[in-house]
């Protein structure tokens, strides 16, 4: 069953992402790479592949066309000057900050949903999704 669950799951959130993108007249994998980063980091790419779990050259793809759109710039990396470091521009802080906002949002009717279908309330769904958040995570 969980199995299941865990496939479902993984189909709709890619599949919601994907719309939100689409929405925003982005591709999915610049979305990823926007919710990758923060408003505020500059991050070298070995990182954002690492919290996209993508290869470095895939990133670097990603990345290329996110650039090219505008949302992002390369800068010299603060240790050491040859290396590239990606930073959001204000259009690609605009952008992520819609997708954080959307997400949040769905997140909220996935809480209130399982309120309502089990009669738990709010504090036992929290408690109910930090435990399955830290199960997921061993």
């Amino acid at each position: 069953m969980l199995e299941k669950l865990i496939d479902a799951i993984e189909v709709h959130l890619g599949q919601a992402l994907r719309q939100d993108a689409h929405r925003r007249g982005l591709r999915e994998a610049t979305a990823r790479v926007l919710l990758a980063l923060e408003a505020s980091d500059a991050l070298p790419m070995a990182q954002i592949a690492e919290r996209l779990g993508r290869e470095p050259s895939t990133t670097t793809r990603f990345v290329d066309r996110a650039e090219a759109d505008g949302l992002l710039v390369r800068v010299a990396g603060e240790q050491d000057r040859r290396s590239r470091w990606v930073r959001l521009t204000p259009l690609g802080i605009e952008l992520r900050q819609a997708l954080l906002e959307v997400r949040s949002q769905r997140a909220r009717h996935i809480e209130q949903a399982l309120e309502a279908s089990t009669g738990l309330g709010p504090s036992q769904v929290e408690w109910f999704l930090a435990a399955l958040g830290r199960a997921v995570a061993t």
